[in-house]
């Protein structure tokens, strides 16, 4: 039996890609889920339950349904779905479609992300593209397209793998550094060379992951992590004169304004605590925190 992993359902998607037609799922679904019928019905979601099933992702994780409206509410239960505005989303995340109008249905159309690059959401999807009866096929959109409805997030099983600290780090309680309020607090401090176990698909997307060392479980930034692949701090321009906080010898200095124009890199936003909503920046060298 496979192993549920985000990894496994991944995998199962990227080995049904050049499937032509729809009848491989279909049969399958009929036989192993539901007998919809011999009729060329709408095979998309089919494919997602197919991909949970065939990586051993339990029912109650993706539930079984050939109905991308219901697989949407299904998700919205647990409290798993995120709109597409204001979210990342995550390799071997649930994407959904609405290409119909006024169908009063949620969502027409659902597929599997693969990644997340440059503005774009990179997709496997059954019964798509334009080829009779449709096929499972590799496609990309940009991350604002105003047809995706929404990403959906299975709880899947986490695997883990050891990974050599290139430099020293720390494990942190939450994905952020909150180094005046504390929020977030440091749990653990490792040097270079020491190893971690990397929770498999919990890079956040900007820089920060979960790791394990011993019974210690937190997040540790990505750059001190010797392994290909993961997210690194966003870079940005200013487009306008901005007020901030600069920080010396982890104290709150007073308010500087930095000027339009001026690079920065986006270390984290502060979730919780005194300066909740607050980004802690790093711009000429030094660090700060805005709102």
């Amino acid at each position: 039996m496979a192993k549920a992993t985000a990894k496994e359902f991944l995998n199962i998607a990227k080995n049904l890609v050049g499937t032509v037609g729809g009848d491989k799922i279909r049969n399958w679904y009929n036989k192993n889920v539901e007998n919809i019928g011999s009729g060329k019905w709408a095979w998309c979601c089919a494919t997602i339950v197919y991909c949970a099933v065939n990586a051993g992702v339990p029912k109650d994780i993706i539930t079984h349904t050939a109905s991308s409206s219901a697989m949407l509410n299904f998700f919205k239960s647990k409290e798993l779905f995120h709109e597409r505005k204001g979210y990342t989303p995550k390799p071997s995340d649930i994407i959904l479609f609405d290409y119909i109008d006024g169908d009063g249905m949620p969502a027409s159309h659902i597929g599997i992300v693969e990644k997340t690059a440059d503005g774009y959401v990179h997709t496997i999807e059954g019964n798509s593209g334009n080829k009779s009866d449709g096929e499972c096929a590799r496609w990309k959109y940009s991350l604002t397209n105003s047809r995706i409805v929404g990403y959906c997030t299975p709880k899947f099983a986490k695997s883990e793998k050891a990974v050599t600290l290139k430099e020293n780090g720390a494990i942190y309680k939450y994905a952020y550094k909150d180094v005046i309020g504390k929020s977030s607090k440091n749990l653990k401090n490792l040097k270079k060379g020491d190893r971690v176990k990397l929770v498999e698909n919990t890079d956040d997307g900007y820089g920060w992951s979960k790791v394990k060392y011993g019974d210690i479980s937190g997040w540790m930034m990505n750059k001190h992590l010797n392994v290909k692949g993961l997210s690194s701090f966003k870079k940005y321009t200013l487009k306008s004169d901005t007020n901030a906080f600069l920080i010396e010898d982890k104290e709150l200095s007073d308010k500087v304004k930095l000027k339009k124009g001026t690079k920065y890199t986006f270390i984290s936003e502060i979730e919780k605590g005194d300066y909740k909503g607050y980004s802690y920046i790093k711009a000429n060298g030094k660090h700060y925190y805005v709102k």
